[in-house]
């Protein structure tokens, strides 16, 4: 049995450029986000994937429309999750992240930030860490190759230079960091469609490679508040580097955690 596993966000995808305070504005890139996901299932039944399991990522990770997803797919959905939202991966042969967006920095994106723009810097063995990279490492560490990624064109570049043989879209170019050029939402859906046939073909046949950091993992964090700091040194292990900064080094999955930690529950006002 072959089955997809889908990492879904929403700053990524078609039309995306700040996030809306108004219901209605925000009721569309719902709809948006799960019709991506919708192609992108489409795309990979088409190649012969026999399941599917979706994992909303974004915010509290309740977004996608569930009775408007595609049958044959599970939906993963809330919040305060171990590994983020990467729960569950070892069950899949492939992902797919669609909707992602750059990590904090980058000044020709859409939206940059990682995970919680509380987070100033992530770096991995050294190297800046975005929300995809996290999702591959994860996805590597259970032996699960990435096959595709859609986002805005910032993104795809970058996703290109460490995932070199995964199928990529790009949805939109940025304009600046809350406004882009985007595609007509129905050509996105048949890029989608037809980049998600390619990876799982791609998967099925062996060419995909899982991503993996390596066994000694470092994780340099910078945050924006030195509290915030303080409260994760009193992890065994954690390292305070700065008044803001702290590190770690270990085990892939105790990073994950301690970044699920803080995310989840450190910097979250919505604890219960």
């Amino acid at each position: 049995m072959f089955t997809v596993f889908i990492a879904a966000d929403i700053e990524g995808i078609t039309g995306y450029v700040d996030w809306p305070e108004k219901p209605p504005e925000e009721l569309w890139f719902r709809e948006q986000m799960t019709a991506e996901v919708n192609a992108s299932i489409e795309g990979a039944l088409d190649a012969g994937a026999d399941k599917i399991i979706v994992s909303d990522i974004h915010w509290r990770k309740q977004n996608i429309i569930p009775d408007k997803l595609l049958g044959n797919s599970s939906l993963i959905r809330g919040s305060k999750r171990k590994l983020m939202w990467m729960d569950l991966v070892e069950r899949s042969n492939i992902v797919f992240l669609i909707g992602f967006h750059s990590g904090f920095g980058p000044g020709d994106a859409v939206l940059p930030h990682t995970m919680d723009t509380r987070i100033t810097e992530l770096k991995i063995n050294g190297q800046n860490a975005d929300e995809a990279l996290l999702s591959a490492a994860t996805a590597g560490y259970f032996g699960v190759p990435v096959g595709l990624a859609t986002g805005d064109l910032a993104f795809v570049k970058g996703i290109k230079k460490v995932l070199p043989d995964i199928e990529t879209v790009a949805v939109k170019e940025a304009v600046c960091a809350s406004a882009a050029l985007n595609l007509h939402p129905k050509i996105s859906l048949q890029k989608i469609k037809k980049a998600a046939k390619l990876a799982v073909q791609k998967g099925a046949n062996d060419v995909l490679k899982p991503y993996t950091p390596g066994k000694s993992v470092e994780m340099n964090l910078e945050l924006s508040w030195p509290s915030y700091a303080d409260a994760l040194s009193l992890i065994p292990g954690v390292i305070r580097t700065s008044g803001t900064g702290v590190s770690y080094s270990g085990k892939w999955l105790d990073i994950m955690g301690i970044l699920s930690l803080f995310v989840n529950w450190v910097g979250n006002k919505h604890l219960i």
